[in-house]
């Protein structure tokens, strides 16, 4: 029984050893967000043909697909013109995954993987922020009116087209709704009242509390859209203006329909913005039976994209104070570490880590 407890106790011993004098440092789930998957290139097979070429264009459209992925609309300009060897600094390692050479067309299917300390001291040095936004669904709703006249579902361009108009890197699964004529006299009766309507009363039936809502009024040559997002429970809303001379102008009409999407998920990014220039620490205490506990904990701080760093500052038998290094707020690692079953309170000022069982 002795030998037992001197067991234990030297097992406790040398794991407080490793926790007090390692810092873990991690990475942004560099799989979810710094690799970019099926980067796709194809051409001819000529005299002027070398595999270097596609290669460097691969680099070339990853680099663009990352930078629309993890930035708002309005820094991309300032990441535009950047040289094929800065681009290729940025990258950690790449992998072909599929490769022919049939009928004089080169194709290949290439897995890239950028380098997240050099995107963010290259992103750091232009003064830009990046966003980690996870995939999600939300509802579409649009109402369009011509002239004070409602238009149909299967009459309005937007809900005909919305699901047809591609932009890159999608981050938002939108779901249409069906017409319904209950929802449609709610919304009349509110139009000129419209920040005023209850839309998660009219989303609720698709199990869904995400959504973006936009009442479209065209008059007077003039399209006025109204638009009204809920995302995880942070309510927004702007107004777009435009002239349009023909409100049958499919062209026309595609590149807002398009430039409206953009505006949607931009407003998705936001609220996961990572301003690299002002990272938080935080102390918490958690209370743990058993050292299996500890080291789930360290794998899930692994895979919270918003912890920077972690260091282990306290430890013994019964509870540990780790000192936690993170992008954000508090809000937001409250609402990530409950993904993984944590509950983080604030007790008189001391931070406790919980973990459901």
């Amino acid at each position: 029984m002795k030998n037992y407890f001197l067991v234990k106790y030297l097992i406790i011993i040398l794991t407080t050893f490793i926790f007090l004098f390692i810092s873990f440092t991690k990475s942004f789930g560099e799989e979810n967000v710094f690799t970019i998957n099926n980067v796709k290139v194809k051409g001819a097979i000529d005299v002027n043909f070398t595999r270097e070429k596609y290669l460097n264009r691969a680099f070339l459209n990853s680099y663009e697909i990352l930078m629309n992925k993890i930035l708002l609309t309005r820094d991309l300009k300032n990441v535009k013109n950047i040289k094929l060897n800065e681009i290729k600094n940025l990258i950690s390692s790449f992998q072909i995954i599929e490769e022919s050479y049939r009928e004089n067309i080169y194709r290949a299917n290439i897995k890239i993987s950028y380098n997240e300390d050099r995107i963010k001291n290259f992103l750091g040095q232009k003064n830009i922020s990046f966003s980690l936004p996870e995939n999600i669904s939300a509802v579409f709703f649009p109402i369009f009116y011509i002239n004070d006249e409602i238009q149909s579902f299967d009459e309005s361009f937007f809900y005909m087209e919305w699901n047809e108009v591609k932009i890159k890197n999608e981050l938002i699964n939108f779901i249409l709704p069906i017409e319904d004529l209950d929802d449609i006299s709610k919304i009349t009766k509110m139009k000129n009242n419209i920040e005023d309507l209850d839309v998660d009363s009219l989303v609720s039936k698709y199990n869904e509390k995400n959504y973006a809502f936009a009442l479209m009024n065209y008059e007077n040559k003039k399209l006025n859209i109204y638009l009204k997002t809920n995302f995880n429970n942070n309510k927004t809303s702007k107004n777009f203006l435009y002239d349009i001379q023909n409100i049958k102008d499919k062209a026309l009409l595609n590149s807002i329909l398009k430039e409206m999407k953009i505006q949607i998920t931009d407003l998705w990014k936001e609220q996961n913005v990572i301003n690299l220039l002002m990272p938080l620490s935080i102390n918490i205490k958690f209370q743990h039976s058993k050292l299996e506990d500890l080291d789930k904990l360290r794998n899930t701080f692994y895979k919270i994209g918003i912890i920077d760093n972690y260091n282990l500052e306290e430890f013994n038998v019964n509870n540990s104070i780790f000192k936690i290094y993170y992008y954000g707020n508090p809000k937001k690692l409250r609402s990530e570490l409950s993904k993984f079953g944590y509950m983080l309170m604030n007790n008189q000022g001391v931070w406790h880590l919980i973990l459901n069982e």
